[in-house]
């Protein structure tokens, strides 16, 4: 447990002189493989200064935002489906078609309907949550043992009562692994439509503190800011999540 966990750190840590080796040994140009410590210090400038913890607040509250629609959209479209058969197979023919297009993909189209402001971000962040979260929330419900169906019949408990009151518990494994896939998808989401759009509120997210960095060819910012899309994804991935698994799944002795 921890120490493998300790182990897989220090793997990382060894990262650091690799990088210096590596820059010295090949005599890259600063511009290009600046040093650790310029880095660092651009991190702790742009920490100081608070356009980075700003710029983070900013990305954290659009793609907060746009996974809570999403999620609920998801599994309104799951009651909607049990009730329907007819809805159950077109969302799932159509989840087989838009489920594997990237969010990125279809951002000439959303520029063209959204514009390049919050609307557009929004958009991105919904495509690459819903999909995802609805195709384990499917997984999940067909997943609920035929006992379970049975024994709500007999209480009458039918159709959308019947996920909402029963199955729904019964798929927060699944709706936890759904999400935590939809999380990486629209972290990268986000982080790409803001380089592209550039800043969509305020001072922008992190996807616009790179380009700006790249855009006045500060390499050690930019280094920065991928550090913290890094440290933010790490965060949330093995501290949210475990923090939720703990409270809901592992704490009802759930799993997938």
């Amino acid at each position: 447990g921890r120490t493998m966990k300790w182990r897989g750190w220090l793997v990382v840590l060894l990262l650091v002189p690799a990088w210096e080796l590596l820059r010295r040994g090949a005599a890259v140009s600063p511009q290009l493989m600046p040093p650790i410590a310029e880095i660092l210090g651009a991190l702790v400038d742009g920490v100081v200064a608070g356009s980075l913890p700003a710029q983070v607040a900013t990305s954290l509250f659009y793609i907060v935002l746009g996974m809570a629609a999403a999620v609920a959209a998801a599994l309104l479209t799951v009651v909607l489906t049990a009730i329907s058969p007819v809805l159950d197979e077109a969302f799932s023919n159509l989840g087989a078609l838009l489920h594997p297009l990237p969010g990125i993909v279809l951002l000439p189209v959303i520029v063209l309907w959204a514009g390049i402001g919050p609307a557009a971000v929004l958009v991105v962040i919904f495509h690459s949550v819903y999909w995802p979260v609805l195709t384990n929330l499917h997984a999940g419900y067909r997943s609920i043992p035929g006992t379970w169906r049975m024994v709500a019949n007999n209480f009458g408990v039918r159709g959308g009562r019947f996920v909402l009151e029963v199955a729904l518990p019964g798929m927060t494994p699944y709706l936890l692994a759904g999400v935590r896939i939809a999380w990486a998808r629209a972290w990268r989401a986000l982080i790409s439509a803001e380089i592209l759009f550039g800043a969509v509120a305020g001072a922008g997210g992190l996807g616009w503190y790179i380009h700006s960095r790249r855009v006045f060819m500060d390499t050690s910012g930019l280094f920065a800011g991928i550090i913290v899309i890094m440290a933010v994804g790490s965060i949330v991935e093995s501290v949210v999540f475990r923090v939720l698994e703990t409270a809901t799944v592992r704490r009802w002795g759930m799993s997938t």
